[in-house]
């Protein structure tokens, strides 16, 4: 295939800048711009060995690292080479350039882990596991990734299609002999269909989890005016975002930020006060308040335990029940005499007591168990889809097994085969994974 270059770090001053190459000149080129200072050239050098040396292209030089990767054992399956110099933007992007004049081509998005999903390197759900991790924000959701990655995923659902295809294959048999194989077939397929329905239906039961572990739960932060609402996203994402006044009313519009808790990412949204208001653009402030509220994952309803609950508390609290929301109390200003005497967790946003507790809390209150790092869930919107409709067609074919012509039961044991094979790439578009692709980033 031709030689396709990029950068593969991001754009901007640091230590290191790569510059990846791969493809049939990919080696040819990197020995044009490199010269090893032990040894004459870089193929001289055993693979998979970093060496130091001097690299020379569009009018400047550096000292710097590299490295190649002979086909078939490299990312892409093809030969790669890196370049690592040092993280100048001007240097790195004349590297890039240098590598496009011997006859390189700019890599499009993603297209490096593209080659290697069509080199057979990785199954598709593996290659989305790639820009999972890339994307993930906290620990549950790069380990989520890592699982992509490493194949357990699309090990567990080509485990599952695998064996529809064999029972595919024995029932089309049996139509060719009836009298010796159409029982034995049909008592197979019975079998294989009551296994794939059970397996499919627990990887779909975790699906909401996995919504959680890779987008991370919404949390408003909730209350009447003056409660401390905006202290406690600053003590929450320790940091000064929020402007904190004794004025009421001074939060107008939702600000937002991420934290971790438990492995989980945390996504904080600060809210105006909620209260009658004639100003307008408080109370366009206000209006937007609950639509977060009624948005989010989970509500974090915050009053000020120094002072007695209001009306306009309880109507809110009323209010946000009778939705069914999720919902934490924080009882805020612990440092203080008590008063209010609505139960919750007690904090004091000013001095950080109870934080911690609200975050595990915020956790717990979404999630019904403690996330297993091992533990197979299922993340992706399109996989869920996938295994959605494959399940779908399972049980179709289950009902139909005795009480219709094999060939109809076929037609639902292969649409089910497909759907699955579109989560692995076995029978998945172009269109599927063009728009899989499209998504990565440049280098990647």
């Amino acid at each position: 295939m031709d030689t396709i270059a990029a950068i593969s770090t991001p754009l901007g001053s640091g230590a290191v800048g790569i510059v990846r190459l791969s493809g049939d000149d990919a080696l040819k080129i990197a020995d044009e711009l490199f010269r090893p200072y032990r040894a004459a050239r870089l193929t001289d050098v055993a693979p998979n060995v970093m060496c130091l040396g001097q690299l020379d292209c569009a009018g400047i030089s550096d000292r710097c690292l590299a490295v190649y990767f002979a086909a078939p054992n490299s990312y892409t399956g093809e030969d790669v080479a890196e370049f690592h110099c040092h993280g100048g933007v001007s240097l790195i992007k004349r590297v890039l350039g240098g590598c496009l004049e011997r006859g390189a081509r700019a890599a499009d998005r993603g297209e490096f882990t593209r080659r290697a999903f069509l080199n057979g390197k990785l199954a598709l759900s593996d290659a989305e596991g790639v820009a999972d991790m890339i994307n993930a924000d906290s620990a549950a959701a790069i380990n989520a990734g890592y699982r992509l990655v490493t194949g357990k995923t699309s090990a567990a659902i080509k485990d599952i299609s695998d064996r529809l295809l064999d029972s595919i294959s024995y029932m089309e048999a049996s139509l060719d002999y009836p009298e010796e194989m159409e029982e034995e077939s049909r008592q197979d397929a019975q079998d294989t269909l009551g296994a794939c329905a059970e397996e499919l239906t627990a990887l779909l039961s975790t699906c909401e989890r996995g919504r959680y572990i890779k987008d991370g739960i919404k949390v408003a932060i909730i209350g009447v005016t003056n409660v401390g609402k905006s202290s406690l996203f600053n003590a929450l994402t320790q940091s000064d975002r929020a402007i904190v006044t004794d004025i009421e009313g001074t939060t107008r519009d939702s600000i937002d930020e991420v934290i971790e808790a438990d492995g989980i990412a945390l996504r904080l949204i600060d809210t105006a006060g909620i209260r009658k208001s004639c100003d307008k653009v408080e109370t366009a402030g206000i209006e937007r308040s609950k639509k977060l509220a009624a948005g989010s994952d989970l509500v974090l309803f915050v009053t000020d335990g120094s002072r007695e609950l209001t009306e306009e508390e309880e109507a809110l609290l009323d209010r946000l029940e009778a939705d069914g929301k999720k919902l934490i109390i924080a009882v805020n200003k612990r440092d203080l005499p008590r008063k209010n005497s609505l139960r919750g967790i007690e904090i004091s946003a000013k001095t950080g007591e109870g934080i911690d507790e609200i975050k595990s809390a915020a956790v717990k209150a979404v999630l019904d168990c403690k996330i297993d790092a091992g533990a197979e869930v299922i993340t992706s919107e399109r996989h869920k889809d996938a295994m959605q409709r494959a399940l779908e067609h399972v049980e179709s074919a289950r009902h139909s097994l005795h009480d219709a012509p094999a060939e109809c039961t076929l037609l639902d044991m292969r649409a089910a085969y497909r759907a699955l094979g579109e989560i692995t790439g076995d029978t998945a578009d172009e269109n599927i994974i063009d728009n899989i692709f499209k998504k990565f980033c440049l280098g990647k």
